[in-house]
């Protein structure tokens, strides 16, 4: 691979922007303590990968670490949200109508908000009004797991939180202070995170963060990995589909590359090994993303 980081398996496309280097700098035992999952929405593999529309993406994936088999569970986006939180599986009726967090869209199974505790995780919400609410512009309550499970009805009050801007708000501060916490969701609003939005417009917004995130001290120290992954890609029903996961931190090699069959179980399984909690349901028996790329 060159310094732009040109035609690795998968990669076709030339990245002419300059390349950030965000992983690589450290090698020995990680010392992750902290994993921030940004999602992003409704895409196959093939379309972001090697996308002419996502230079930044594809440039972080050359700098970082992809997943080339990894795969969302079912179809449509909250069953999936769900179960990369929960360990279980939701691909049955009312969750497979991406219905709002209320009446019987609840659940009161375990989860990793509820395993790390208050105080020990966040959810970033683009756009949302006010804390964990179900309006703003362009925001989509089913993008936000945190608000499903009945075991937060308090700590959702205080942790789920309007994400902001750039430039002020609740992740930029996090983020400069060194204070993010062990687990935490970052969720685009339907723009940005490419579910109304176009590939391009969900990576510009990454192209904005990305940098702003990698600087902050919980990067730079080796404490934070940053998971990047898309809900599921084209498909209807309970049919799996595959779908990009980016792996972020300073312990992963450049141009990192696993073909183990990954799911989102697999997300799971790495954010409760960095909190030090136990593996919920499946992600007990998911192929671990933390031996796949050293964070």
């Amino acid at each position: 691979m060159n310094a732009l980081g040109k035609a690795t398996e998968d990669l076709t496309v030339t990245v002419t922007i300059p390349l950030t280097s965000y992983c690589g700098q450290r090698t020995g035992a990680p010392t992750t303590s902290k994993v921030m999952v940004i999602y992003e929405e409704n895409h196959d593999y093939s379309s972001i990968l090697g996308s002419p529309s996502a230079p930044r993406i594809n440039a972080i994936a050359q700098s970082c670490g992809a997943a080339t088999h990894y795969q969302a569970l079912t179809h449509p986006s909250l069953p999936n949200y769900l179960a990369s939180t929960s360990g279980r599986s939701y691909d049955s009726s009312p969750w497979t109508s991406d219905c709002e967090p209320t009446g019987n869209c609840v659940t009161s199974n375990n989860n990793i908000f509820n395993q790390v505790g208050p105080s020990r995780w966040k959810g970033y919400v683009e756009s949302m009004s006010s804390n964990c609410s179900t309006s703003g512009p362009n925001v989509l309550a089913r993008h936000n797991p945190a608000e499903y499970y009945t075991d937060l009805s308090a700590t959702c009050a205080v942790d789920d939180v309007p994400l902001g801007t750039t430039s002020s708000g609740a992740l930029r501060t996090d983020v400069n202070a060194g204070t993010l916490p062990t687990f935490a969701t970052v969720t685009p609003n339907a723009i940005h995170d490419m579910h109304d939005g176009s590939i391009a417009q969900g990576d510009a917004w990454l192209s904005k963060w990305m940098p702003i995130i990698t600087s902050g001290p919980d990067y730079q120290s080796g404490h934070l990995t940053v998971l990047i992954v898309w809900d599921e890609g084209s498909g209807s029903g309970n049919v799996p589909s595959r779908v990009l996961m980016l792996a972020i931190s300073p312990y992963v090699s450049h141009g990192a590359r696993s073909a183990t069959a990954f799911t989102h179980y697999s997300l799971l399984k790495a954010a409760e090994d960095v909190a030090g909690v136990p593996e919920l349901g499946a992600a007990a028996s998911a192929h671990s993303l933390r031996s796949a790329f050293g964070f």
